[in-house]
């Protein structure tokens, strides 16, 4: 087996497609199936059961794909480390959700720049814990925050920022009963404050057929302004301009919250992040 060969696999095991995988890496479709036959008749296994629809890899191949994937990491973090220069600089990929977007979150990158200003910020926003999730675990981010409950596992924690869950509707004194008859604006399936809001109009017998979808924080908190739909969301979303908006409690269950900044357990810190980190904790930002 050759380096390049886990390459390969994942590629594969990413897609599901050898045609979408050889696209990926530049390699002739032909050279790929090869490289994985080649690897199957070295183990002796079958690593992907092939289909008019693509490939699916079997028991081994994700026995594989996961060894792969370690491997992958471990030489990521043998390159950062070789050549991480004892002042910060480089790129620093941060992943962030659309609820912990905040003011507050942005002055802390202000004041970063300005103490390493040979840094370079790149900000990936996501709906989905799990996508940010995903993109720590392949190396394509250096830490994210996550909001609401979400599985720690192979991820460390390096600060968590606690809140509170409300219903959240434009600025009035009409009785929360009212809201039945209005539409709730809410993010993509995946995002946690969207599985309490499903839960909350399941348990009160409401209709969950009145959603709005959007993707961004703004066109959210527009839908919920314009008076059109209320939203369930951490009260912090609305800290800029808290006299646009009334917010109402929820049952005792569903109202706390909180936000982490994670990154992958057992992987190199460079010095860019390390320093993310600490200011982060020295600044205690409260979202």
């Amino acid at each position: 087996m050759e380096l390049s060969d886990i390459d390969i696999m994942l590629a594969v095991g990413r897609s599901g497609k050898i045609s979408q995988a050889a696209k990926e890496l530049n390699y002739a479709q032909s050279n790929v199936t090869t490289r994985i036959k080649k690897l199957e008749e070295e183990y002796q296994v079958q690593l992907f059961n092939r289909s008019s629809k693509g490939v699916m890899p079997t028991e081994k191949g994700e026995q594989f794909l996961a060894y792969a994937a370690r491997i992958r990491n471990l030489l990521y973090d043998l390159e950062q480390e070789m050549t991480d220069p004892v002042e910060p600089s480089g790129t620093l990929r941060i992943g962030i959700v659309e609820t912990a977007a905040s003011r507050r979150f942005i002055d802390i990158l202000n004041e970063y720049q300005i103490l390493y200003p040979d840094v370079s910020i790149s900000l990936v926003n996501a709906t989905s814990p799990k996508v940010l999730r995903h993109k720590i675990e392949s190396s394509e981010l250096d830490g994210a925050f996550i909001s609401g409950a979400c599985v720690t596992e192979g991820l460390k924690v390096e600060y968590e920022m606690q809140d509170t869950v409300h219903i959240i509707s434009k600025r009035t004194d009409t009785p929360l009963e009212t809201f039945c008859q209005l539409s709730w604006v809410v993010f993509p399936q995946g995002c946690p404050y969207r599985e309490i809001t499903e839960k909350f109009l399941e348990e009160e017998g409401l209709s969950a057929k009145k959603l709005i979808e959007v993707s961004t924080m703004e066109n959210l908190l527009s839908c919920v302004e314009s008076g059109i739909a209320v939203t369930i969301m951490p009260c912090s979303v609305v800290h800029n301009h808290p006299e646009a908006y009334s917010l109402h409690d929820l049952s005792d269950v569903l109202t706390p919250t909180s936000t982490t900044f994670v990154r992958g357990e057992n992987r190199y810190i460079s010095s860019a992040l390390q320093q993310f980190m600490r200011l982060l904790n020295e600044k205690c930002i409260t979202f």
